[in-house]
């Protein structure tokens, strides 16, 4: 029951992060997308009564961009200095309770008790302070749990991007390069948020730390020796980061399991290509492909794969690279129930899968492409693994790379 509702409250709140990233990247006008975008927060934390702002370095004020339930009337003088600013910590939800003693509750009393403000959230970006919205009370419940106080912080630095952007396209309004910066800025927020995500998803087994990062950055580059478009490279590499997001919610006692697995838990644990599809199907990607390439990539070309034993002719290219990258991954890195495979023999291993789990075109394409690496004869800002560390220095020495992957 427990793993039921933990799912729906992930659906829940990574759906509602990238309607926010699609709200402040719409285009509509710029105080709409504001208040859609903080209707957006507000619902996903039941808070009824709240209000975003905006910093003005050169009054040392916070300017009123949108409100919720608030119908403040006349003007709302909410001053804040240098020194109230250092209290506050980057992008973290501040319960009101904390800071009563502090400067900035004193010289905002009343501003406060006009936005019945409960949870202050600051706003940065790299350039410093931008913003705050005040959270009134919540509906429910009053405190946030940890885990709700990180979404909100994704939510946070999502709308510090934004107010952040409104201000350079302000300055930049009559400059040719407008639309690339703020095009760029808002593609960072659904990497950024994703990303996050990988992490959580990552730490759910002690074992395979940046595993998301590495399988995404194997897939991109094989992609990119294919000859994919910059916009399917970018997809390919959400596949990456996301295509476990369905372990989050299995038991950590399962996925750590030093020893062999029973049938059952194997079972449940090839369950998570289908969950993680479940899940990423309810969110509108601007990418195409993200959920057949998550759903899949546990299938083999023989069709002895899951979820759905699909063979070679039913796969995509996508898929059969993620196949791959994950493969290998796991293959060289340190797992519960044995020690990493030495590179030569991970080789091997694929050598010998070719044609049944993995497609020769690709696996030669993968492993032309960490040979030039290995040897330094390629140019291409490659973000791969430390090749070294897996022996590749040795296999280099014996000069038996060839022998490892010239037929694959």
């Amino acid at each position: 029951m427990k793993g039921h509702k933990d799912l729906n409250r992930l659906m829940f709140d990574l759906s509602s992060l990238v309607d926010l990233g699609q709200e402040v990247t719409s285009s509509k006008e710029f105080n709409e997308r504001m208040k859609s975008a903080l209707y957006v927060i507000t619902g996903m934390f039941s808070v009824p009564k709240a209000a975003l702002f905006a910093y003005h370095a050169e009054s040392g004020s916070l300017e009123l961009r949108a409100e919720k339930g608030l119908r403040i009337t006349g003007d709302l003088i909410f001053p804040i200095d240098a020194d109230a600013i250092k209290i506050l910590a980057r992008n973290e939800p501040c319960d009101l309770r904390e800071i009563r003693n502090s400067p900035l509750y004193a010289q905002n009393a009343e501003v406060f008790t006009r936005l019945q403000t409960r949870t202050i959230v600051p706003l940065f970006v790299r350039s410093g302070f931008i913003g705050a919205i005040s959270l009134g009370e919540r509906l429910g419940r009053t405190s946030y749990r940890k885990s709700e106080r990180d979404v909100l912080k994704v939510a946070a630095q999502q709308m510090a991007i934004t107010l952040h952007n409104a201000h350079l396209f302000l300055e930049l309004s009559r400059k040719a390069r407008e639309n690339e910066m703020l095009y760029e800025n808002m593609r960072y927020i659904y990497h950024d948020t994703i990303q996050a995500f990988a992490a959580a998803i990552d730490a759910k087994d002690e074992y395979t730390k940046n595993h998301s990062y590495r399988v995404a950055s194997y897939a991109v580059a094989i992609a990119r020796r294919l000859g994919w478009k910059e916009k399917d490279l970018e997809g390919i590499y959400i596949a990456g980061l996301l295509h476990d997001i369905g372990k989050i919610i299995l038991d950590n006692n399962l996925i750590n399991k030093g020893k062999q697995l029973t049938e059952r838990e194997r079972e449940e644990i090839r369950r998570h290509p289908q969950i993680s599809y479940d899940i990423l199907s309810k969110i509108r990607f601007p990418w195409n492909d993200i959920t057949d390439f998550v759903k899949h990539h546990h299938e083999r070309l023989d069709g002895s794969g899951y979820p759905d034993s699909l063979t070679g002719s039913e796969l995509s290219d996508g898929v059969k690279i993620l196949a791959l990258a994950d493969a290998f991954d796991a293959m060289t890195t340190d797992r519960p129930y044995r020690e990493r495979l030495p590179l030569l023999q991970a080789f091997n291993e694929v050598k010998k899968c070719v044609g049944t789990q993995f497609d020769a075109k690709i696996s030669g394409v993968f492993f032309e492409m960490l040979r030039e690496k290995m040897n330094g004869k390629t140019k291409e800002s490659l973000v791969l693994l430390d090749l070294q560390s897996l022996g590749a220095f040795h296999l280099r020495r014996e000069r038996v790379d060839s022998e490892a992957y010239a037929q694959v």
